[in-house]
Protein backbone atom coordinates (compact mmCIF):
# COMPACT_ATOMS: atom_id res chain seq x y z
CA UNK A 1 0.00 0.00 0.00
CA UNK A 2 2.82 2.09 0.14
CA UNK A 3 3.30 3.01 -3.49
CA UNK A 4 -0.12 4.01 -3.60
CA UNK A 5 0.37 8.08 -2.95
CA UNK A 6 -2.41 9.80 -4.91
CA UNK A 7 -5.49 10.10 -3.33
CA UNK A 8 -7.84 8.71 -5.91
CA UNK A 9 -5.50 4.98 -5.51
CA UNK A 10 -6.12 5.30 -2.04
CA UNK A 11 -9.72 5.84 -2.50
CA UNK A 12 -10.22 3.02 -4.80
CA UNK A 13 -8.11 0.71 -2.88
CA UNK A 14 -11.05 1.55 -0.08
CA UNK A 15 -13.69 0.65 -2.57
CA UNK A 16 -11.77 -2.67 -3.69
CA UNK A 17 -12.02 -3.25 -0.13
CA UNK A 18 -14.76 -2.67 0.80
CA UNK A 19 -16.47 -4.66 -2.13
CA UNK A 20 -14.29 -7.30 -1.71
CA UNK A 21 -15.44 -7.92 2.23
CA UNK A 22 -18.98 -8.12 0.90
CA UNK A 23 -18.27 -10.96 -1.72
CA UNK A 24 -15.45 -13.18 0.78
CA UNK A 25 -16.83 -13.31 4.37
CA UNK A 26 -13.61 -12.24 6.41
CA UNK A 27 -11.50 -10.73 3.50
CA UNK A 28 -12.09 -6.91 5.30
CA UNK A 29 -10.54 -8.26 8.32
CA UNK A 30 -7.45 -10.11 6.54
CA UNK A 31 -6.75 -7.14 4.54
CA UNK A 32 -6.88 -4.61 7.53
CA UNK A 33 -4.46 -7.30 9.24
CA UNK A 34 -2.25 -6.93 6.57
CA UNK A 35 -2.15 -2.80 7.16
CA UNK A 36 -1.82 -2.96 10.47
CA UNK A 37 1.59 -4.41 9.60
CA UNK A 38 2.44 -0.30 9.04
CA UNK A 39 1.07 0.42 11.98
CA UNK A 40 2.69 -2.07 14.17
CA UNK A 41 5.64 -0.34 12.92
CA UNK A 42 5.62 2.19 14.73
CA UNK A 43 7.99 1.39 17.61
CA UNK A 44 6.86 3.69 19.96
CA UNK A 45 2.99 2.97 21.58
CA UNK A 46 2.48 7.15 22.38
CA UNK A 47 3.28 7.38 18.09
CA UNK A 48 0.26 4.81 18.10
CA UNK A 49 -1.55 6.12 20.22
CA UNK A 50 -1.69 9.71 18.31
CA UNK A 51 -2.23 8.08 15.22
CA UNK A 52 -5.14 6.39 16.54
CA UNK A 53 -6.49 9.34 17.70
CA UNK A 54 -6.65 10.78 14.25
CA UNK A 55 -9.20 8.68 13.23
CA UNK A 56 -11.57 10.30 15.72
CA UNK A 57 -12.38 12.64 13.12
CA UNK A 58 -14.70 12.54 10.29
CA UNK A 59 -13.60 10.84 6.72
CA UNK A 60 -11.46 13.44 4.66
CA UNK A 61 -11.66 16.21 7.69
CA UNK A 62 -8.36 18.29 7.76
CA UNK A 63 -7.26 18.38 11.04
CA UNK A 64 -5.03 21.32 12.53
CA UNK A 65 -1.59 20.72 13.56
CA UNK A 66 -1.79 22.88 16.65
CA UNK A 67 -5.12 21.97 17.66
CA UNK A 68 -4.08 18.11 16.78
CA UNK A 69 -1.03 18.38 18.87
CA UNK A 70 -3.45 20.37 21.49
CA UNK A 71 -5.42 17.38 21.92
CA UNK A 72 -2.51 15.14 21.62
CA UNK A 73 -0.74 16.86 25.18
CA UNK A 74 -3.83 17.09 27.23
CA UNK A 75 -4.09 13.19 26.46
CA UNK A 76 -0.40 12.85 28.00
CA UNK A 77 0.74 11.19 24.96
CA UNK A 78 3.33 14.11 24.38
CA UNK A 79 4.92 16.80 26.92
CA UNK A 80 3.30 19.96 26.96
CA UNK A 81 6.60 21.44 26.93
CA UNK A 82 6.33 24.53 24.91
CA UNK A 83 9.03 26.57 22.58
CA UNK A 84 9.39 30.15 22.95
CA UNK A 85 6.73 30.87 20.07
CA UNK A 86 4.14 27.81 22.45
CA UNK A 87 5.02 25.73 19.88
CA UNK A 88 5.00 21.84 20.86
CA UNK A 89 8.45 20.48 18.67
CA UNK A 90 7.89 17.27 20.03
CA UNK A 91 4.23 17.00 18.23
CA UNK A 92 5.32 18.20 15.24
CA UNK A 93 8.28 15.75 15.50
CA UNK A 94 5.28 12.74 15.46
CA UNK A 95 3.64 14.72 12.99
CA UNK A 96 6.31 14.25 10.68
CA UNK A 97 7.11 10.79 10.67
CA UNK A 98 3.20 9.49 10.37
CA UNK A 99 3.99 11.60 7.59
CA UNK A 100 7.01 9.78 6.64
CA UNK A 101 5.48 6.56 7.14
CA UNK A 102 2.70 7.64 5.14
CA UNK A 103 0.14 7.17 7.74
CA UNK A 104 -0.98 10.16 7.51
CA UNK A 105 -1.06 13.22 4.35
CA UNK A 106 0.01 16.83 4.07
CA UNK A 107 -2.46 19.71 3.66
CA UNK A 108 -3.85 23.19 4.39
CA UNK A 109 -6.56 24.10 6.29
CA UNK A 110 -7.82 27.99 6.03
CA UNK A 111 -4.11 29.16 5.09
CA UNK A 112 -2.79 26.86 8.33
CA UNK A 113 -0.76 23.64 8.13
CA UNK A 114 -2.76 20.29 8.75
CA UNK A 115 -2.86 16.94 8.16
CA UNK A 116 -5.60 14.11 6.79
CA UNK A 117 -5.70 10.47 6.86
CA UNK A 118 -6.06 8.04 3.90
CA UNK A 119 -9.59 6.38 3.91
CA UNK A 120 -8.65 3.17 4.08
CA UNK A 121 -6.28 4.05 6.63
CA UNK A 122 -8.72 5.50 8.69
CA UNK A 123 -10.71 2.27 8.37
CA UNK A 124 -7.97 0.18 9.62
CA UNK A 125 -7.34 3.00 13.22
CA UNK A 126 -11.27 2.73 13.41
CA UNK A 127 -11.29 -1.51 13.16
CA UNK A 128 -8.44 -1.43 15.54
CA UNK A 129 -9.77 0.55 18.54
CA UNK A 130 -13.06 -1.42 17.94
CA UNK A 131 -11.23 -4.74 18.22
CA UNK A 132 -8.20 -4.09 20.39
CA UNK A 133 -8.15 -6.04 23.55
CA UNK A 134 -5.95 -3.03 24.89
CA UNK A 135 -8.24 -1.02 27.36
CA UNK A 136 -6.51 2.21 25.81
CA UNK A 137 -7.14 1.83 22.83
CA UNK A 138 -11.16 1.04 22.61
CA UNK A 139 -13.20 4.15 21.02
CA UNK A 140 -16.44 4.55 19.41
CA UNK A 141 -16.86 6.99 16.26
CA UNK A 142 -19.90 7.78 15.07
CA UNK A 143 -19.59 10.82 12.83
CA UNK A 144 -21.15 12.93 9.87
CA UNK A 145 -23.35 10.22 9.50
CA UNK A 146 -26.57 12.68 10.79
CA UNK A 147 -27.42 11.63 14.09
CA UNK A 148 -30.06 13.28 15.96
CA UNK A 149 -29.90 12.02 19.24
CA UNK A 150 -26.59 9.99 20.80
CA UNK A 151 -27.18 6.68 20.00
CA UNK A 152 -28.32 3.49 22.91
CA UNK A 153 -26.14 1.17 21.54
CA UNK A 154 -22.93 2.60 23.07
CA UNK A 155 -20.78 1.00 25.55
CA UNK A 156 -19.67 4.35 27.81
CA UNK A 157 -18.79 1.65 30.42
CA UNK A 158 -15.74 0.72 28.47
CA UNK A 159 -14.67 3.35 25.92
CA UNK A 160 -11.83 5.55 26.23
CA UNK A 161 -12.67 8.05 23.48
CA UNK A 162 -15.66 8.78 22.00
CA UNK A 163 -16.39 10.74 18.57
CA UNK A 164 -20.05 11.27 17.86
CA UNK A 165 -19.08 15.12 15.96
CA UNK A 166 -20.53 16.56 12.82
CA UNK A 167 -23.91 15.29 13.26
CA UNK A 168 -26.92 17.33 13.95
CA UNK A 169 -27.64 16.15 17.67
CA UNK A 170 -30.13 18.37 19.46
CA UNK A 171 -30.47 17.18 22.53
CA UNK A 172 -28.52 14.39 25.47
CA UNK A 173 -30.97 12.60 27.37
CA UNK A 174 -28.36 9.79 28.37
CA UNK A 175 -26.65 9.62 31.82
CA UNK A 176 -23.98 7.46 31.58
CA UNK A 177 -21.34 6.36 33.64
CA UNK A 178 -18.08 6.06 31.70
CA UNK A 179 -15.03 5.81 34.57
CA UNK A 180 -12.60 5.25 31.71
CA UNK A 181 -13.38 8.09 29.23
CA UNK A 182 -10.85 10.69 28.27
CA UNK A 183 -12.21 12.16 24.93
CA UNK A 184 -15.29 13.36 23.87
CA UNK A 185 -15.98 14.87 21.11
CA UNK A 186 -19.37 16.64 20.39
CA UNK A 187 -18.66 19.36 18.22
CA UNK A 188 -20.59 20.01 15.50
CA UNK A 189 -23.68 19.29 16.48
CA UNK A 190 -26.94 21.27 17.13
CA UNK A 191 -27.31 21.30 20.87
CA UNK A 192 -29.10 23.65 22.78
CA UNK A 193 -28.93 22.47 26.39
CA UNK A 194 -26.88 19.67 27.89
CA UNK A 195 -28.19 18.06 31.28
CA UNK A 196 -25.93 18.43 34.23
CA UNK A 197 -26.18 14.65 34.71
CA UNK A 198 -24.76 14.17 31.71
CA UNK A 199 -21.13 15.10 33.53
CA UNK A 200 -22.00 13.55 36.60
CA UNK A 201 -19.47 10.23 36.08
CA UNK A 202 -17.29 11.20 33.67
CA UNK A 203 -14.14 11.35 36.60
CA UNK A 204 -11.40 10.63 33.90
CA UNK A 205 -12.52 12.63 31.12
CA UNK A 206 -9.55 15.17 30.23
CA UNK A 207 -10.86 16.56 27.09
CA UNK A 208 -14.47 17.67 26.01
CA UNK A 209 -15.11 20.01 22.91
CA UNK A 210 -18.19 21.28 22.45
CA UNK A 211 -17.37 23.89 19.80
CA UNK A 212 -19.70 24.44 16.67
CA UNK A 213 -22.96 24.12 18.89
CA UNK A 214 -23.99 27.08 17.45
CA UNK A 215 -27.29 26.79 19.67
CA UNK A 216 -25.62 26.25 23.10
CA UNK A 217 -26.13 29.42 25.77
CA UNK A 218 -24.92 28.21 28.98
CA UNK A 219 -23.10 24.99 30.80
CA UNK A 220 -24.53 22.97 33.48
CA UNK A 221 -23.13 23.98 37.09
CA UNK A 222 -22.39 20.11 36.85
CA UNK A 223 -19.25 20.62 34.82
CA UNK A 224 -17.39 21.32 38.21
CA UNK A 225 -17.51 17.03 38.40
CA UNK A 226 -15.21 16.94 35.50
CA UNK A 227 -12.30 17.77 37.80
CA UNK A 228 -9.70 15.61 35.87
CA UNK A 229 -10.79 18.15 32.46
CA UNK A 230 -7.31 19.71 30.99
CA UNK A 231 -9.04 20.86 27.28
CA UNK A 232 -12.21 22.51 26.99
CA UNK A 233 -13.55 24.00 23.54
CA UNK A 234 -16.62 26.20 23.64
CA UNK A 235 -15.90 27.96 20.47
CA UNK A 236 -18.64 29.04 17.98
CA UNK A 237 -21.17 28.85 20.43
CA UNK A 238 -23.36 30.95 22.10
CA UNK A 239 -22.57 30.98 25.38
CA UNK A 240 -22.59 34.93 26.91
CA UNK A 241 -20.63 34.54 30.41
CA UNK A 242 -18.03 31.84 32.24
CA UNK A 243 -20.31 29.84 34.50
CA UNK A 244 -18.99 30.07 38.13
CA UNK A 245 -18.71 26.11 38.10
CA UNK A 246 -15.40 26.55 36.15
CA UNK A 247 -13.76 27.30 39.28
CA UNK A 248 -14.02 23.45 40.03
CA UNK A 249 -11.92 22.93 37.12
CA UNK A 250 -8.46 23.76 38.78
CA UNK A 251 -6.40 21.18 35.83
CA UNK A 252 -7.67 23.27 33.16
CA UNK A 253 -4.62 23.57 31.13
CA UNK A 254 -6.54 24.63 27.38
CA UNK A 255 -9.58 26.62 26.91
CA UNK A 256 -11.10 28.07 23.88
CA UNK A 257 -13.66 31.21 22.86
CA UNK A 258 -12.67 32.07 19.62
CA UNK A 259 -16.07 33.40 17.47
CA UNK A 260 -18.18 33.25 20.87
CA UNK A 261 -19.74 36.92 19.89
CA UNK A 262 -22.18 36.74 22.59
CA UNK A 263 -19.32 36.17 25.70
CA UNK A 264 -19.86 39.50 27.47
CA UNK A 265 -16.48 39.25 29.98
CA UNK A 266 -13.48 36.62 31.70
CA UNK A 267 -13.84 38.09 35.21
CA UNK A 268 -12.70 35.87 37.80
CA UNK A 269 -10.38 33.40 35.06
CA UNK A 270 -7.35 34.99 36.57
CA UNK A 271 -8.03 33.01 39.80
CA UNK A 272 -10.55 30.17 38.71
CA UNK A 273 -7.98 28.57 36.81
CA UNK A 274 -4.69 29.45 38.08
CA UNK A 275 -3.14 26.66 35.36
CA UNK A 276 -4.44 28.26 32.23
CA UNK A 277 -1.72 27.44 29.63
CA UNK A 278 -3.84 28.41 26.14
CA UNK A 279 -6.57 30.77 26.03
CA UNK A 280 -8.35 31.53 22.40
CA UNK A 281 -10.11 35.08 22.66
CA UNK A 282 -10.16 35.58 18.72
CA UNK A 283 -12.92 37.30 17.41
CA UNK A 284 -15.33 37.15 20.79
CA UNK A 285 -16.74 39.70 22.09
CA UNK A 286 -14.38 40.13 25.24
CA UNK A 287 -11.59 42.26 23.60
CA UNK A 288 -8.06 43.06 25.03
CA UNK A 289 -9.00 46.13 27.53
CA UNK A 290 -7.45 47.13 30.38
CA UNK A 291 -9.54 45.22 32.94
CA UNK A 292 -8.76 41.84 31.04
CA UNK A 293 -5.01 42.85 30.37
CA UNK A 294 -5.51 42.78 34.66
CA UNK A 295 -6.94 39.66 34.63
CA UNK A 296 -4.61 37.73 31.96
CA UNK A 297 -1.61 38.87 34.25
CA UNK A 298 -2.83 36.53 37.11
CA UNK A 299 -2.59 33.84 34.51
CA UNK A 300 1.21 32.77 35.25
CA UNK A 301 1.77 29.74 33.23
CA UNK A 302 -0.20 30.98 30.13
CA UNK A 303 1.87 30.22 26.93
CA UNK A 304 -0.66 31.02 24.12
CA UNK A 305 -2.89 33.73 23.87
CA UNK A 306 -5.52 35.13 21.14
CA UNK A 307 -7.62 37.67 20.73
CA UNK A 308 -9.26 40.85 19.69
CA UNK A 309 -8.08 44.36 19.98
CA UNK A 310 -10.26 47.89 19.03
CA UNK A 311 -8.48 50.51 20.78
CA UNK A 312 -4.93 51.56 20.16
CA UNK A 313 -3.68 52.47 23.34
CA UNK A 314 -4.99 49.18 24.65
CA UNK A 315 -2.38 47.49 22.04
CA UNK A 316 0.21 49.85 23.35
CA UNK A 317 -0.57 48.88 26.73
CA UNK A 318 -0.37 45.11 26.20
CA UNK A 319 2.96 45.83 23.90
CA UNK A 320 4.37 46.83 27.25
CA UNK A 321 3.76 43.80 29.53
CA UNK A 322 6.09 41.33 27.39
CA UNK A 323 5.35 38.33 29.16
CA UNK A 324 1.66 38.51 28.01
CA UNK A 325 2.35 40.00 24.40
CA UNK A 326 4.79 37.36 23.59
CA UNK A 327 1.80 34.72 23.73
CA UNK A 328 -0.07 36.74 21.75
CA UNK A 329 -0.59 33.83 18.30
CA UNK A 330 -3.16 34.99 16.90
CA UNK A 331 -4.52 38.84 16.49
CA UNK A 332 -7.22 40.85 15.18
CA UNK A 333 -7.30 44.32 14.82
CA UNK A 334 -10.85 45.51 14.63
CA UNK A 335 -12.96 48.68 14.33
CA UNK A 336 -9.86 50.99 15.19
CA UNK A 337 -9.27 54.57 14.66
CA UNK A 338 -5.57 56.09 14.92
CA UNK A 339 -3.69 58.53 13.28
CA UNK A 340 -0.50 55.69 13.85
CA UNK A 341 -0.82 52.34 15.37
CA UNK A 342 2.95 50.49 16.07
CA UNK A 343 3.37 47.21 16.46
CA UNK A 344 6.63 45.65 18.27
CA UNK A 345 8.51 42.97 17.01
CA UNK A 346 9.77 42.04 20.41
CA UNK A 347 6.60 42.25 22.29
CA UNK A 348 4.70 40.30 20.00
CA UNK A 349 7.16 37.98 19.05
CA UNK A 350 5.27 34.64 19.06
CA UNK A 351 2.82 36.67 16.44
CA UNK A 352 1.49 33.92 13.75
CA UNK A 353 -1.36 35.54 12.17
CA UNK A 354 -2.72 39.34 11.82
CA UNK A 355 -5.88 40.76 11.01
CA UNK A 356 -6.91 44.13 10.46
CA UNK A 357 -10.47 45.04 9.96
CA UNK A 358 -13.00 47.70 9.52
CA UNK A 359 -10.20 50.03 11.13
CA UNK A 360 -8.97 53.43 10.01
CA UNK A 361 -5.43 53.99 10.39
CA UNK A 362 -3.21 56.63 8.66
CA UNK A 363 -0.07 55.23 9.09
CA UNK A 364 1.29 51.18 10.57
CA UNK A 365 4.84 51.59 12.48
CA UNK A 366 7.28 48.71 13.22
CA UNK A 367 9.29 49.01 16.45
CA UNK A 368 11.72 46.77 17.62
CA UNK A 369 13.14 48.06 21.04
CA UNK A 370 12.09 46.02 24.20
CA UNK A 371 9.93 48.29 25.98
CA UNK A 372 10.92 46.23 29.23
CA UNK A 373 14.82 45.26 28.88
CA UNK A 374 17.09 48.25 27.53
CA UNK A 375 20.27 45.89 27.48
CA UNK A 376 18.60 43.36 24.95
CA UNK A 377 18.16 46.39 22.34
CA UNK A 378 21.28 45.36 19.92
CA UNK A 379 20.13 42.21 20.37
CA UNK A 380 15.89 42.92 19.49
CA UNK A 381 15.13 41.26 16.25
CA UNK A 382 13.59 43.89 13.79
CA UNK A 383 10.81 41.74 12.46
CA UNK A 384 8.36 38.93 13.00
CA UNK A 385 10.05 35.75 12.92
CA UNK A 386 6.92 33.84 13.18
CA UNK A 387 4.18 36.17 11.29
CA UNK A 388 2.62 33.73 8.06
CA UNK A 389 -0.53 35.32 7.71
CA UNK A 390 -2.11 38.92 7.42
CA UNK A 391 -5.49 39.67 6.14
CA UNK A 392 -6.23 43.14 5.72
CA UNK A 393 -10.19 43.71 4.91
CA UNK A 394 -11.30 47.41 5.10
CA UNK A 395 -9.09 49.31 6.37
CA UNK A 396 -9.17 53.40 5.30
CA UNK A 397 -5.93 55.85 5.60
CA UNK A 398 -2.94 54.23 4.32
CA UNK A 399 -1.37 54.66 1.30
CA UNK A 400 0.80 51.73 0.72
CA UNK A 401 1.86 48.70 3.32
CA UNK A 402 5.73 49.12 3.29
CA UNK A 403 5.68 47.85 6.94
CA UNK A 404 5.06 44.29 5.43
CA UNK A 405 9.11 43.88 4.86
CA UNK A 406 9.22 43.38 8.51
CA UNK A 407 7.22 39.88 8.31
CA UNK A 408 9.87 38.04 6.00
CA UNK A 409 8.13 34.56 6.43
CA UNK A 410 4.94 35.59 5.46
CA UNK A 411 3.19 32.93 3.26
CA UNK A 412 -0.20 34.06 2.89
CA UNK A 413 -1.31 37.74 2.06
CA UNK A 414 -4.85 38.55 1.62
CA UNK A 415 -5.73 42.68 1.05
CA UNK A 416 -9.10 43.51 0.21
CA UNK A 417 -11.70 46.47 0.25
CA UNK A 418 -9.19 48.72 1.11
CA UNK A 419 -9.83 51.88 -1.06
CA UNK A 420 -6.95 54.26 -0.22
CA UNK A 421 -4.13 51.74 -0.82
CA UNK A 422 -2.13 52.34 -3.90
CA UNK A 423 1.17 50.40 -3.62
CA UNK A 424 2.11 47.38 -1.26
CA UNK A 425 5.46 48.29 -1.45
CA UNK A 426 6.64 51.93 -1.83
CA UNK A 427 10.22 51.86 -3.43
CA UNK A 428 11.22 55.24 -1.06
CA UNK A 429 10.27 53.29 1.87
CA UNK A 430 11.20 50.62 1.15
CA UNK A 431 14.85 51.90 0.26
CA UNK A 432 14.91 53.11 3.45
CA UNK A 433 14.61 50.16 5.65
CA UNK A 434 16.57 47.83 2.97
CA UNK A 435 19.52 50.53 3.81
CA UNK A 436 19.50 49.91 7.78
CA UNK A 437 18.24 46.06 7.09
CA UNK A 438 19.88 45.07 3.92
CA UNK A 439 18.27 41.77 4.23
CA UNK A 440 15.07 43.23 3.98
CA UNK A 441 15.53 44.52 0.30
CA UNK A 442 14.23 41.59 -1.80
CA UNK A 443 9.96 41.52 -0.19
CA UNK A 444 7.60 38.34 -0.05
CA UNK A 445 10.45 35.65 -0.55
CA UNK A 446 8.41 33.41 1.41
CA UNK A 447 4.85 33.85 0.02
CA UNK A 448 3.50 31.05 -1.44
CA UNK A 449 -0.71 32.91 -1.83
CA UNK A 450 -1.12 36.76 -2.64
CA UNK A 451 -5.00 37.56 -3.07
CA UNK A 452 -5.50 41.27 -4.46
CA UNK A 453 -9.29 41.94 -4.30
CA UNK A 454 -11.77 45.38 -4.24
CA UNK A 455 -9.04 47.55 -4.52
CA UNK A 456 -10.11 50.86 -6.61
CA UNK A 457 -6.92 52.94 -6.40
CA UNK A 458 -4.05 49.93 -6.36
CA UNK A 459 -1.70 50.50 -9.06
CA UNK A 460 1.13 48.07 -8.07
CA UNK A 461 3.00 46.23 -5.91
CA UNK A 462 6.16 47.56 -5.60
CA UNK A 463 7.97 49.89 -8.62
CA UNK A 464 9.45 47.82 -11.27
CA UNK A 465 11.33 45.59 -11.34
CA UNK A 466 7.95 43.92 -10.34
CA UNK A 467 8.91 41.22 -7.56
CA UNK A 468 9.87 37.17 -8.53
CA UNK A 469 8.07 35.63 -5.25
CA UNK A 470 10.04 32.74 -5.99
CA UNK A 471 7.67 30.48 -3.44
CA UNK A 472 3.96 32.12 -4.95
CA UNK A 473 1.80 29.28 -5.80
CA UNK A 474 -1.24 30.68 -6.42
CA UNK A 475 -2.53 34.94 -6.76
CA UNK A 476 -5.55 35.97 -7.28
CA UNK A 477 -6.27 39.83 -8.14
CA UNK A 478 -10.11 40.88 -8.92
CA UNK A 479 -11.67 44.47 -8.84
CA UNK A 480 -8.25 46.04 -9.13
CA UNK A 481 -8.71 48.15 -12.53
CA UNK A 482 -5.78 50.13 -11.81
CA UNK A 483 -3.23 47.17 -11.06
CA UNK A 484 -1.78 45.93 -14.77
CA UNK A 485 -1.41 42.06 -14.57
CA UNK A 486 1.13 41.61 -17.82
CA UNK A 487 4.41 42.48 -16.74
CA UNK A 488 3.52 40.52 -13.28
CA UNK A 489 2.77 37.85 -15.93
CA UNK A 490 5.73 37.93 -17.63
CA UNK A 491 7.58 37.62 -14.91
CA UNK A 492 6.12 34.98 -13.21
CA UNK A 493 4.93 32.59 -15.95
CA UNK A 494 4.93 29.40 -13.42
CA UNK A 495 2.69 31.04 -11.00
CA UNK A 496 -1.34 30.63 -11.12
CA UNK A 497 -2.40 33.59 -11.95
CA UNK A 498 -6.13 34.40 -11.71
CA UNK A 499 -7.57 38.15 -12.55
Amino acid sequence: MKYKEDVHEWRHAKKVLSTSSHEFPGMEEKILSVLKFSYDGLEDEKVKSCFLYCSLFPEDYEIKKEELIEYWINEGFIDGKRDEDGSNNQGHDIIGSLVRAHLLMECEKEFTPAVKMHDVLREMALWIGHTSGKEEEKQCVKTGVKLRRIPDDINWSVLRRISLMSNQIEEISCCPKCPNLSTLFLQGNNLEVIPGKFFQSMPALVVLDLSGNKYLEELPEEIRSLTSLQYLNLSRTCISSLPVCLKGLRKLISLDLEYCINLESIDGIGTSLPNLQVLKLYYSSVFIDARSIEELQLLEHLKILTGTVIDALMLESIQRVERLASCVQRLLIFQLSAEVLTLNTVALGGLRELDIKFSKISEIKIDWKSKEKEDLLCNSSPYFRHLSRIFIYDLEGPKELTWLLFAPYLKHLKVASSGSIEEIINREKGMSISNVHPDMMVPFQKLQFLSLKDLGKLKRICSSPPPALPSLRKFVVDDCPKMPLESFRDTNRSKEVDG
